[in-house]
This record gives C-alpha cells, structure tokens and sequence, in this order.
C-alpha cells in the first residue's frame, strides 16, 4: 500500500470517530506528517467530496462515505432477507434485535429492529456500519468463543481490553475473565452477559452459521435494559432466536458471507 493512501485511510478513520471533527494539526500530528503532505492530503479528500472543512478549520467527514456503505449494504442479500426475521426477533422479544455480519477479522452492525413500542426503548445512534469490540460485546464475545483459547487470546491481546472507565462494570479486562466469559459461551451456545458493552443493558447473542458448515457468518443479539431484559426474559427468547439464526444460515446467499479468520498463533 502507498503511504499517501495509507494516510489517506488512517485520516478517514480517525474522522469517523471524530463526530465533531479534528483540525488540521490533529490530523497531521496523528498520521506523522509534515504540513506539506497534510496539507495535500486533506486538500484532496475535500475535493473528492469526502471531507469539508468548517468555519472553525475543523475537518469533517461527510455522508459521502456512508452513501457509499449503504449502497453497499443493499447488494448484499442476506442484509435485504433478513429484514422480515429481524422484525420477528425484535416483536418476540419487546427489545432491539440486531444482525452483525462478520467481515473478515471483524463483526460489524448492519440491519437492526425495535420491538418496544412504547416506554422505555433501547436504541442508541451508532447501529450500523460499527465495528463490534471483542472484548466489550455480547457478539464479540460469541464470535470469539468459536476459537481456541490460544486464538482467541492472540486476538485480544492485539485488540486490547477497556479502560476502566470504558464500556460496563462487567467488560472483561484481561485475558482470564474473557476466557470465562467464552467458556461459559461454549458450553451454552449462546451468550446472556450484562453491564458489558454499557451500564445498566443487557444483550442476547446467538451464532448464524452457513448450513452443513460450523463456520459463523454472522451474531444475532437482542439488547434491551437489564431489569427488563433478564436471563429469564431471554431464555423465553432463545427458541425464536435460534430458529431465525437457523433460517438465515440455511439461505443460499449465507455462504456469500466471510467466515472469522481468526489471527493464528505464531
């Protein structure tokens, strides 16, 4: 890869998580650069449509980006025949149901549901098109229960754990409590954890695996307040979960899918 596009993917990267944006020095002091190839750079992505640049100086990334993801997202079969599944998971449960789809080494948000009407709903803003941590998911998690304890090790050590102050009281923040996490995940099938990805919320994730394969192409959760959404609310869940999983790994388009190749142990 030539370094002016790996600068130019660090850059887009660093404004996706940058909803207020990141000036120029920013920019230039987090891709090494001097001001000249900053300068170009940047000059080059607003020109291109994927960057402007605010009446502070800040710089932002535009919808450019996400038209192109979506657009994407919609040729993708299994995201389209999942729609009416995913309604039913969502209706059954009273909570959001979400589909991720693993994308090489990752998981990602692609398609969600909600199932509560009225009252208290859970449904935060960044659903789609997020990489899923690992370490601080219900579906990382799950995804990470289909390795070897060696494997998946490997793989959270590369990603690291959350800070104290990130993510829920219960996240795993080393090796050993993640491998009770995934063994407990192994023997179930399935993973009920709370407190983890955020405080006070509950998640339900369950594998889609491609038919006659064990591979997992994609994690089906269900995420709702953990007063409501209680080991006993998802364990009522679980036979339709497990019959929409079952549906979406027998549809022909499944094996279109990526399975997890996990990072090996050298």
């Amino acid at each position: 890869m030539s370094a002016e596009l790996e600068r130019g993917l660090h850059a887009i990267e660093m404004m996706s998580h940058a909803p207020r944006g990141l000036t120029f020095t920013d920019i230039a002091t987090a891709l090494g650069a001097s001001k000249g190839p900053t300068h170009r750079l940047l000059g080059e992505l607003t020109r291109l449509g994927y960057t402007r640049i605010d009446e502070f100086g800040r710089y932002h990334l535009t919808l450019k980006l996400m038209s192109h993801a979506l657009q994407y997202l919609e040729l993708i079969p299994l995201v389209a025949l999942a729609g009416p599944l995913l309604e039913d998971l969502a209706v059954a449960s009273g909570e959001l149901a979400r589909l991720n789809l693993v994308d090489g080494n990752h998981l990602v948000r692609v398609s969600k549901a909600q199932g509560r009407k009225s009252g208290l709903k859970y449904d935060p803003l960044h659903v789609h098109g997020g990489i899923m941590p690992f370490a601080s998911t219900a579906s990382g998690l799950l995804l990470l229960s289909s390795l070897s304890d060696d494997e998946a090790a490997v793989r959270l050590e590369a990603e690291g754990f959350a800070l104290p102050d990130e993510y829920g009281s219960a996240a795993p923040r080393s090796i050993e409590e993640a491998l009770n996490i995934l063994n407990r995940a192994r023997t179930a099938g399935y993973l009920y954890v709370a407190n983890i990805y955020e405080e006070g919320i509950a998640a339900l994730a369950y594998p889609i695996r491609a038919a006659g394969s064990s591979d997992i192409v994609g994690v089906l959760t269900v995420s709702g307040p953990s007063f409501r959404f209680t080991e006993e609310a998802a364990e009522r869940v679980l036979p339709v979960m497990e019959k929409i999983a079952g549906e979406l790994g027998r549809m022909p388009v499944a094996d279109m899918l990526g399975s997890y190749v996990p990072t090996r142990v050298a």
